[in-house]
Protein backbone atom coordinates (compact mmCIF):
# COMPACT_ATOMS: atom_id res chain seq x y z
CA UNK A 1 0.00 0.00 0.00
CA UNK A 2 0.95 3.55 -1.25
CA UNK A 3 1.73 5.77 1.95
CA UNK A 4 -1.26 8.75 1.47
CA UNK A 5 1.01 11.53 3.46
CA UNK A 6 3.99 12.71 2.08
CA UNK A 7 6.46 15.20 3.89
CA UNK A 8 7.13 18.66 2.18
CA UNK A 9 10.90 19.87 2.15
CA UNK A 10 10.46 23.68 3.99
CA UNK A 11 11.33 25.23 0.58
CA UNK A 12 8.31 23.17 -1.07
CA UNK A 13 5.95 24.30 2.57
CA UNK A 14 6.72 27.80 1.49
CA UNK A 15 5.76 27.62 -2.32
CA UNK A 16 2.37 26.04 -1.28
CA UNK A 17 1.86 28.92 1.54
CA UNK A 18 2.70 31.58 -0.82
CA UNK A 19 -0.10 30.20 -3.12
CA UNK A 20 -3.08 30.65 -0.84
CA UNK A 21 -3.74 33.69 1.08
CA UNK A 22 -6.34 32.46 4.26
CA UNK A 23 -4.56 30.80 7.39
CA UNK A 24 -5.27 30.56 11.09
CA UNK A 25 -3.23 31.61 13.71
CA UNK A 26 -3.46 29.39 16.66
CA UNK A 27 -1.92 30.81 20.37
CA UNK A 28 -2.67 30.00 24.09
CA UNK A 29 -4.47 32.30 26.23
CA UNK A 30 -4.68 32.06 30.04
CA UNK A 31 -3.81 28.24 29.53
CA UNK A 32 -6.92 27.56 26.75
CA UNK A 33 -6.02 27.31 23.23
CA UNK A 34 -7.34 29.91 20.47
CA UNK A 35 -7.76 30.23 16.86
CA UNK A 36 -7.88 33.36 14.72
CA UNK A 37 -8.21 33.35 10.85
CA UNK A 38 -6.60 35.91 8.74
CA UNK A 39 -5.62 36.75 5.47
CA UNK A 40 -2.23 36.88 4.76
CA UNK A 41 0.55 37.47 2.29
CA UNK A 42 4.28 35.62 2.48
CA UNK A 43 7.61 37.94 1.94
CA UNK A 44 10.89 36.41 2.38
CA UNK A 45 10.18 33.49 4.94
CA UNK A 46 7.66 35.51 7.34
CA UNK A 47 4.26 35.27 6.89
CA UNK A 48 2.36 39.17 7.28
CA UNK A 49 -1.01 39.82 8.05
CA UNK A 50 -2.86 43.10 9.39
CA UNK A 51 -5.74 43.13 12.10
CA UNK A 52 -6.97 45.97 13.99
CA UNK A 53 -5.28 48.39 15.87
CA UNK A 54 -7.08 46.99 18.67
CA UNK A 55 -7.76 43.47 18.20
CA UNK A 56 -8.34 40.64 20.27
CA UNK A 57 -5.55 39.12 18.11
CA UNK A 58 -2.55 41.82 18.80
CA UNK A 59 -3.68 42.50 22.38
CA UNK A 60 -3.42 38.46 23.01
CA UNK A 61 -1.01 37.24 21.01
CA UNK A 62 1.91 40.39 20.44
CA UNK A 63 5.62 38.90 21.11
CA UNK A 64 4.22 35.52 21.41
CA UNK A 65 4.93 31.98 20.66
CA UNK A 66 2.20 30.92 18.35
CA UNK A 67 1.29 28.40 15.41
CA UNK A 68 0.35 29.35 11.87
CA UNK A 69 -1.57 26.94 9.76
CA UNK A 70 -2.74 27.16 5.76
CA UNK A 71 -4.41 24.31 4.47
CA UNK A 72 -5.88 23.36 1.15
CA UNK A 73 -7.81 20.85 -0.49
CA UNK A 74 -9.18 19.88 -3.90
CA UNK A 75 -11.01 16.86 -5.07
CA UNK A 76 -8.32 14.27 -3.91
CA UNK A 77 -5.54 16.46 -3.50
CA UNK A 78 -4.70 18.69 -0.34
CA UNK A 79 -1.75 19.84 1.71
CA UNK A 80 -1.25 21.43 5.21
CA UNK A 81 1.65 23.62 6.50
CA UNK A 82 1.85 24.60 9.66
CA UNK A 83 4.62 26.88 11.10
CA UNK A 84 5.49 27.17 14.60
CA UNK A 85 7.04 31.15 15.61
CA UNK A 86 7.30 34.21 17.15
CA UNK A 87 4.14 36.53 16.39
CA UNK A 88 5.10 40.41 16.72
CA UNK A 89 3.60 43.98 15.26
CA UNK A 90 5.60 45.57 12.97
CA UNK A 91 6.01 49.30 14.11
CA UNK A 92 8.05 50.95 11.75
CA UNK A 93 6.36 52.73 8.82
CA UNK A 94 8.71 52.13 6.75
CA UNK A 95 7.75 48.32 6.89
CA UNK A 96 4.67 48.97 6.37
CA UNK A 97 4.62 51.07 3.67
CA UNK A 98 6.56 48.08 1.78
CA UNK A 99 3.75 45.92 2.93
CA UNK A 100 1.08 48.10 1.81
CA UNK A 101 1.73 47.38 -1.63
CA UNK A 102 1.61 43.52 -1.44
CA UNK A 103 -1.57 41.83 -2.48
CA UNK A 104 -3.44 41.06 0.05
CA UNK A 105 -6.85 40.59 0.72
CA UNK A 106 -8.43 42.63 3.54
CA UNK A 107 -11.77 42.23 4.64
CA UNK A 108 -11.72 45.51 6.65
CA UNK A 109 -10.01 48.09 4.61
CA UNK A 110 -11.25 51.12 6.53
CA UNK A 111 -10.54 50.44 10.28
CA UNK A 112 -7.51 51.65 11.63
CA UNK A 113 -5.11 48.43 11.19
CA UNK A 114 -1.47 47.56 11.81
CA UNK A 115 0.57 44.73 9.93
CA UNK A 116 1.77 41.76 11.80
CA UNK A 117 4.51 39.26 11.34
CA UNK A 118 5.13 35.12 12.05
CA UNK A 119 8.40 34.76 12.00
CA UNK A 120 8.76 30.93 11.42
CA UNK A 121 11.34 28.45 14.01
CA UNK A 122 9.90 25.54 12.17
CA UNK A 123 8.27 24.78 9.17
CA UNK A 124 5.98 21.41 8.76
CA UNK A 125 4.18 20.51 5.24
CA UNK A 126 2.40 17.54 4.50
CA UNK A 127 1.18 16.63 1.43
CA UNK A 128 -1.94 13.82 1.37
CA UNK A 129 -3.41 12.08 -1.71
CA UNK A 130 -6.90 11.00 -0.68
CA UNK A 131 -7.52 8.69 -3.39
CA UNK A 132 -5.56 5.74 -2.16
Amino acid sequence: MVNPITRLTRDEAWELLATSQIGRIASARDGAPDIFPVNYVVFGEDIYFRTAADSRLRVDCDNRAVAFESAWQLSENAWSVVILGHLRTLTLGSDQEILDKLPILDFAPDRPYVWMQVSADDVRGRRFSLNT
